[in-house]
């Protein structure tokens, strides 16, 4: 990959070398062009991280940096992370008009070496934006726009915003004021439904570990692992953008709350019910509740329910009509409840309020 790589980027340079070096206007961004305004434009982004703390964030990264070119150049550009299996065949048969990648590990296909041409690196990880060669005037706008903004201080703030060292767990060090690159988000979104911003943290980081293009066998997308139904809900239509994301993720938890708004439940139960419901669904959630009264078990608190759980998997311990959604082992459910909030007493205790 290096080696066709740097001769696309060599050639890149040759385009775009004109324009950055005919007026000094492009250093502090006096000079536009807006060749692309008005268009919609299409990216991928090849890029995997957000697991590992060396890795950062470098999906939010490219979101936010095309979501910053977009809104220079007075175009749209939709954003989403790979699912296909052959990226580079998107990009040549227009369905992507812009591909990132890391040009230290991906590999062009030999039958389209000739046919691209690749922006300047992006940021020391050496990724870049590729176009087909014959949107050379798309690079250009891309280059000269970021010749002059990676010398921003903006830029800089960007970049130790997603590359910075989070720590998850272990707060060794003591305490911290940040948790990930969307922590404004989270302060503002958590307000809306009355919840301490570290508790929604806790579930975004048990959801997706802060990673913007996590995506579920069961289809949920984004930091909540939101499901396109319902998104379509809360006329959501982006749930690889953040705020959308979590706006979606705080509306859906917005009508569990009412669901539980019952004063037989306290406050403590009720977060735990709209946890669990999160993770199962309401109508299991009811199906537990139920197989409690059929057992005589308090229906109001999440512990006691917890009783109840390891009899919805075996066979003839309750009546079938009871569980409406069929069999529920409930394993998975029972240690998302415990770990978000195990991990918010470690938030509480060491990330500032």
């Amino acid at each position: 990959m290096r080696p066709i790589i740097k001769t696309i980027l060599a050639l890149s340079f040759i385009l775009i070398h004109p324009v950055l070096s005919s007026s000094d206007e492009g250093h502090n961004g006096e000079k536009i062009d807006f060749f692309l305004e008005g268009k919609e434009l299409s990216a991928m982004v090849n890029i995997n991280g957000g697991i590992y703390l060396s890795q950062g964030h470098p999906v939010g990264f490219h979101f936010d940096l095309l979501n910053r070119f977009a809104k220079h150049q007075k175009c749209n550009i939709k954003i989403a992370p790979s699912q296909e299996k052959d990226h580079w065949k998107s990009l040549m048969d227009g369905t992507t008009d812009i591909l990132v990648v890391d040009a230290a590990g991906d590999s062009i296909p030999d039958q389209y070496a000739d046919k691209v041409i690749s922006s300047l690196y992006l940021n020391d990880k050496e990724h870049v934006w590729v176009v087909k060669k014959e949107n050379y005037n798309m690079l250009q706008s891309m280059n000269y726009w970021f010749g002059y903004y990676s010398h921003t201080r903006e830029f800089r703030n960007m970049q130790n915003k997603y590359y910075r060292m989070y720590r998850r767990n272990t707060f060794t060090n003591g305490p911290v004021s940040v948790l990930s690159p969307y922590d404004q988000i989270i302060k503002q979104y958590a307000r809306s439904i009355g919840w301490d911003w570290r508790l929604l943290a806790s579930l975004i980081y048990q959801e997706s570990k802060f990673r913007i293009s996590a995506k579920s066998g069961r289809d949920a997308h984004g930091l909540m692992q939101v499901l396109p139904s319902t998104a379509k809900k809360f006329d959501i239509v982006d749930l690889y953008d953040p705020e959308q994301n979590i706006k979606a993720g705080t509306l859906f938890i917005k009508r569990l709350t009412s669901l539980y708004n019952s004063h037989e439940i306290d406050s403590v139960n009720r977060v735990k019910f709209i946890l669990a419901a999160y993770n199962a669904g309401e109508g299991r959630v009811e199906d537990i509740r139920r197989a409690a009264d059929y057992k005589k078990i308090n229906r109001f608190e999440w512990d006691s329910l917890k009783q109840v759980i390891p009899y919805m998997s075996i066979h003839g311990e309750l009546p079938e009509e009871l569980l409406r959604h069929g069999k529920f082992k409930g394993t998975e459910t029972i240690n998302f409840v415990d770990e978000i909030l195990n991990r918010y007493e470690n938030y509480k205790m060491l990330v500032k309020k």
